[in-house]
């Protein structure tokens, strides 16, 4: 049973990386113009980089769930990291062949200069871009540099593929030694916030994001139920309350620090909205959208960044989680009393939102391609704004930083809309058709099992 409420979970997690990058290359338009207006992206989007956080959490939890049926040994083993290679690595070559051919056409094959440097630093070009398309731990962020959670990803693939060997029933205590060699290696200083080498990726403290999901798949499949709506909601405002108050990057933050901001709340989610699938009792996403959209309007309202001082922060996200929390409850009362009074026009209301709904289950189809595609669309839009933006008379509209609103909602939109597009377009005729021609060749090699081992990826 595919679960629509994680894969409407999984299309949010890369929109809010989308628009977290968005912040990030507007500031930078409107420093290269020499102006000092803040960007229209704020908020709770200034921490947008903890959709990959979720996406882990996402990523151990699907693990465990698709293979649950399945009977352990090498067969099973083999034929889900065949599903799991082959869904990350052809999407992966296209997006990242796409940026090496925009980097040899802007900059050359030297490997050298101010573009390549900005992006390899010092590697070799061709050790680079072998390691890069192989998703191995290296230096720096791949050439498409995204790719660095998907070396992440393939190490979590192949380390579940080896506990598929072992009976199931041991699996929750190799899931505790894991966690225990993540710690461990952490506390002798071997992980660090880049995965540079092998023993950093095997340290490396996101890694307990995979395992918490997984625990959560464990605790989802075992049939422990336990008020999934009240927990979906509070865990909804948990996170909340973490994307408003987490401050500046630090060294702690990316690492264990953002486990417990965001890790933690993310694997309660997962659990509530899972369960509520499940359960089907999905009208719960309805206080939980609206709590979500409350509380990120009063917070964006502040105008605060991850710059901004800890006690306005702190205010802020009070009043935000505040309102978020107001707003859950309001909703739950107002369906309650409709359904009481006009249970007919509720009964309407059942269209519309399961068409709100299929959108954003296709938003997370479409969410590995959006994950991958968003920074060339929006590096190529930024330059296209440049460019247009030196004419006069097209300034309020392209030329980032000019006074007025104009320039920041254009590039939002236009970022927001277009890589949208192009994730749909490169998931129809290019992930799915691929998905496809693997299904049927992992079919030929491994049988027809119960379950889907490929998955949409995450990121």
């Amino acid at each position: 049973m595919k679960l629509q409420s994680v894969q409407v979970l999984r299309g949010l997690a890369a929109l809010i990386v989308v628009l977290y990058h968005i912040r990030s290359l507007e500031s930078l338009g409107i420093e290269a113009n020499g102006l000092t207006e803040h960007g229209i992206v704020s908020g709770i989007f200034s921490n947008g980089y903890a959709g990959v956080d979720l996406f882990f959490v996402i990523s151990g939890f699907i693990m465990v769930y698709v293979t649950n049926d399945l009977k352990t040994g090498v067969k099973s083993s083999t034929d889900f990291l065949f599903a799991r290679i082959t869904r990350i690595y052809p999407v992966w070559w296209l997006f990242a062949g796409m940026m090496t051919v925009y980097m040899v056409w802007m900059h050359g094959l030297s490997g050298h200069g101010q573009g390549w440097q900005a992006i390899s630093r010092s590697e070799p070009l061709i050790p680079y871009l072998l390691k890069s398309f192989a998703l191995l731990p290296q230096g720096e962020h791949p050439i498409l540099g995204v790719g660095w959670t998907l070396v992440h990803e393939v190490y979590f693939y192949f380390v579940f593929a080896i506990l598929l060997l072992l009976p199931r029933r041991w699996l929750p205590a190799l899931l505790l030694i894991w966690g225990g060699w993540v710690i461990a290696g952490s506390l002798m200083g071997l992980s660090g916030p880049l995965a540079v080498d092998l023993p950093a990726l095997f340290f490396y403290p996101m890694t307990m994001e995979f395992i918490l999901g997984a625990a959560v798949g464990l605790i989802v499949m075992s049939g422990l139920h336990w008020r999934a709506g009240a927990v979906t909601l509070l865990a909804t405002l948990w996170l909340m309350a973490a994307l408003c108050y987490q401050g500046l990057e630090t060294a702690h933050t990316l690492q264990w620090g953002r486990v417990m901001w965001f890790g933690l709340p993310s694997a309660a989610l997962i659990y509530g909205l899972a369960m509520l699938d499940l359960q089907q009792r999905l009208a719960w996403l309805v206080p939980a959208a609206t709590g979500t959209l409350a509380c990120t309007v009063i917070y964006q309202l502040y105008g605060l960044d991850d710059k901004s001082a800890d006690a306005i922060r702190l205010s802020a996200t009070i009043l935000a989680i505040s309102v978020g929390a107001i707003t859950m409850m309001v909703t739950i009362w107002l369906g309650w009393l409709a359904g009481q009074s006009m249970p007919e026009r509720m009964l309407a209301l059942k269209g519309p939102l399961n068409k709100v709904l299929a959108a954003c289950v296709r938003l997370g189809d479409w969410s590995f391609s959006l994950y991958l595609c968003h920074m060339l669309v929006l590096s190529l839009l930024r330059r296209i704004f440049d460019h247009l933006g030196r004419i006069d008379a097209l300034a309020p509209v392209f030329r980032l930083g000019v006074p007025g609103p104009l320039d920041n909602i254009a590039f939002v939109v236009i970022g927001v809309s277009l890589s949208i597009v192009a994730s749909a377009l490169a998931y129809r005729f290019y992930e799915k058709p691929c998905l496809i021609i693997f299904g049927r060749l992992r079919k030929k090699m491994f049988g027809r099992d119960k379950r889907e081992l490929a998955e949409p990826a995450t990121a």
